[in-house]
């Protein structure tokens, strides 16, 4: 494979239609009556100075005045622009003092962040979770005196249990989990791939994330012994940095092995199964902050590198497909599958959100039916995922989350027989120690995280992603910002944080009495459902859904709504 060479780009500065938006009739205006006010003034009150040392030494002296007069003609012309615009009723009523609320609407997120909240109450990470992976990807100690700062009454709080008299496989030093190992590919006859750690780097794109950003996530998966998932985008020299194992991701615009219409190019495709880091593929049926809606890239921050690596024109948003068009039925599914595993031969996956339960069914049914087909691992993507752009409403309010979407997952694959053919990740919200347990124990073999990897490269949560500028340099493709970030420091972040999570989930799994988390069950943790009440977590996640999805499944064969069948069941 020829090598490929990569200049950094980004925006260099303002765009003219910027500076035409700013300099309107209204701020020229603005301008031009503040000089005329202070001309007026000059001549009229300061006649003598003017005749003694002439109009230049009268300017020069003048400019507290022009300053005043651009406070006064400037809260003039913001009245008449407030009263005369009308896309916002409250401005027409209130000119001038509307502007003062404006700012405490931009300002309020920051005042809460550092001044008001609490170190529980932020969203989507709170000020404890991020303090412990700043700390931990810093390789600060976090441990805590004093005691929790977590309220273990309060509802929604997890708890595991551990073991009193068989807590014997405990561990010191560099022999802590060590015991962890997971085989890809092995029922479908492709070049295998080991997993000898079970947290990794999930899907997040080049371009969305800027050039650093992803340097420092290669070269920090390279030293932690972690895959890189290169998310949709295509594979940038940025994932090639530090040499890193690659998951090539395949979404819905088959980016970066694409032809100009769009469709998948075999030969691209085969060219990045050649690549010697790549070592596994994974095709994007939905993304958990975003399902049943594909990407989008601003054209903002799309560079030129960005254009050739991704095969798209500049100069245009980049919209991918909400669905890939070479399939449409889990038959098609498997068609593709066995495609690009042809084309390979390695391990290709699915990403996907679980909406209805019979869809993950029907995968484990088929793959019962069909042996040797399928794909060699699901990546179970909750709704409570995180993107850098996506609809409010889809984001918010799409998708079964992680916990309960991933124990259907793995309760279907059981049921049909065929769970030990498939490793399941889990992605969505994942950034802590316990919240792998909480994972592994629904099923998880192993986990995918985005936004914890992001906070140890050094994300402030500024909530910026989806405006180009970020301020850390991570979620932008602005030059002068991503020089914010170290390459190299970062890196080191990455493989502290990862190498902190592998070896604290490997304690509680020995405080459990275990060799490995991934023997953890569901009925070594409980969480709070009430004041004063705690539950197995085998009793929570999963069987409502489960429920749910059979209940509709009757009322299909009835014909019926599920509440109109079992209004008849009352009926009766």
């Amino acid at each position: 494979m020829a090598e490929r060479e990569f200049i950094q780009s980004g925006t260099t500065g303002p765009r003219l239609k910027y500076i035409f938006k700013i300099f309107n009739s209204y701020t020229s205006g603005w301008i031009i009556s503040a000089l005329i006010l202070t001309a007026a003034y000059g001549y009229f009150f300061q006649y003598e100075f003017l005749q003694e040392s002439g109009p230049v030494k009268l300017a020069l002296t003048l400019g507290g005045e022009f300053l005043l007069a651009l406070l006064i003609t400037g809260l003039i012309t913001l009245y008449i622009y407030d009263k005369r615009q009308t896309d916002t009723p409250i401005q027409r009523v209130f000119p001038v003092v509307i502007w003062g609320r404006k700012f405490l609407v931009k300002v309020g997120p920051l005042l809460r962040q550092y001044l008001f909240s609490n170190d529980q109450e932020e969203t989507p990470y709170n000020r404890i979770t991020r303090n412990w992976i700043y700390a931990t990807s810093a390789g600060v100690s976090n441990t805590i005196g004093f005691g929790s700062q977590i309220d273990m009454d309060k509802v929604g709080t997890t708890l595991i249990m551990p073991a009193t008299f068989t807590n014997t496989k405990t561990k010191t030093g560099d022999e802590t989990g060590h015991f962890y190992k997971k085989v890809i590919g092995e029922h479908t006859g492709v070049q295998t791939y080991t997993l000898n750690h079970f947290v990794h780097i999930s899907a997040m794109s080049y371009g969305a994330l800027s050039y650093n950003a992803h340097a420092a996530l290669s070269k920090g998966a390279k030293m932690a012994g972690i895959l890189h998932n290169t998310g949709e985008g295509a594979l940038a020299p940025c994932h090639e940095y530090g040499g890193a194992d690659l998951v090539f991701q395949i979404g819905t615009a088959k980016y970066g092995i694409r032809t100009e219409e769009g469709d998948m190019d075999d030969n691209l495709l085969k060219e990045m199964a050649d690549h010697p880091q790549v070592k596994m593929f994974e095709i994007k049926l939905a993304q958990g902050a975003k399902p049943g809606k594909g990407g989008m890239l601003l054209k903002e921050k799309i560079t030129a590198e960005i254009a050739q690596i991704r095969k798209i024109p500049m100069g245009k948003d980049a919209y991918a497909p909400a669905r890939h068009k070479e399939f449409s039925d889990v038959a098609g599914l498997f068609d593709f599958i066995d495609k690009v595993r042809k084309i390979t031969n390695k391990p290709v996956g699915i990403k996907m959100v679980i909406g209805h339960t019979v869809e993950i069914e029907d995968i484990a049914k088929k793959m019962k039916d069909e042996p040797g087909r399928g794909p060699d691992y699901i990546v179970v993507d909750g709704g409570d995922g995180g993107t850098g752009a996506s609809p409010h409403v889809l984001s918010s309010y799409a998708g079964l989350p992680m916990k309960q979407a991933l124990a259907v997952a793995d309760w279907a694959l059981r049921h049909h027989g065929v769970r030990n053919k498939v490793v399941l990740f889990a992605s969505g919200k994942i950034a802590t120690t316990i919240d792998i347990a909480v994972a592994m124990a629904l099923g998880a073999d192993a986990v995918y995280i985005a936004r914890g990897f992001m906070l140890s490269l050094g994300c402030i949560q500024a909530l910026e992603c989806h405006t180009n500028s970020c301020p850390t340099g991570i979620a932008t493709q602005n030059k002068r910002l991503q020089k914010a970030l170290d390459i190299e420091s970062a890196a080191k972040r990455i493989a502290t944080y990862a190498d902190a999570l592998y070896k604290e989930t490997q304690m509680l799994a020995e405080s459990c009495g275990y060799e490995s988390p991934n023997q953890i069950t569901a009925d070594d943790i409980m969480v709070v459902t009430s004041p004063g009440h705690l539950d197995y977590l085998s009793e929570l996640q999963g069987i409502s859904a489960f429920e749910a999805s059979q209940e509709r499944r009757l009322a299909k064969e009835k014909n019926m709504s599920v509440g109109e069948m079992k209004m008849r069941r009352e009926e009766v």
